[in-house]
């Protein structure tokens, strides 16, 4: 019993590990994402800020293109903007994600361990001849052992 218990515990070890590597792809990928989306928003920025301080206009038609292009990149900007915050937010909470996947697999490897100490120590004391007396997860709450 106690040996399917341990080989339980590693299958969840291995679980949590795998868990804790997706989360932790998500998060780099969406922190990618947020960089990608910060860094567009304030090179569109840049731009708009050139254009609009651009005095290299002929006529009134070059001023007045100079200045739509101007206001359309600053929309960009805006938009990039808003697309960025989204992006923080997620990379925020896969970020978080990742932190709970890691408290999960710390605990999982833990359990693992105490287990595999639990059975190393049970082994021992046979080998020494001392009887060995298990309480089953049913019975703990009875208080009755189980040989």
């Amino acid at each position: 019993m106690n040996r399917a218990r341990l080989r339980r515990a590693m299958l969840i070890e291995r679980l949590r590990s795998a868990e804790y590597r997706r989360a932790a792809a998500d998060a780099q990928a969406a922190q990618a994402v947020r960089d990608k989306l910060e860094g567009l928003s304030e090179r569109t920025r840049t731009l708009a800020d050139l254009y609009s301080l651009r005095d290299t206009a002929r006529d009134g038609a070059d001023l007045a293109a100079a200045t739509m292009l101007s206001a359309h990149l600053r929309e960009i900007g805006r938009s990039a903007r808003a697309q960025a915050d989204n992006a923080r937010a997620e990379a925020e909470a896969r970020f978080a994600e990742l932190a709970r996947a890691e408290r999960r697999r710390q605990r999982s490897a833990e359990d693992r361990r105490d287990m595999a100490a639990m059975l190393l120590a049970e082994q021992e004391r046979r080998e020494a001849g001392v009887p060995v007396r298990n309480i089953s997860p049913a019975s703990q709450d009875s208080g009755t052992l189980l040989d």
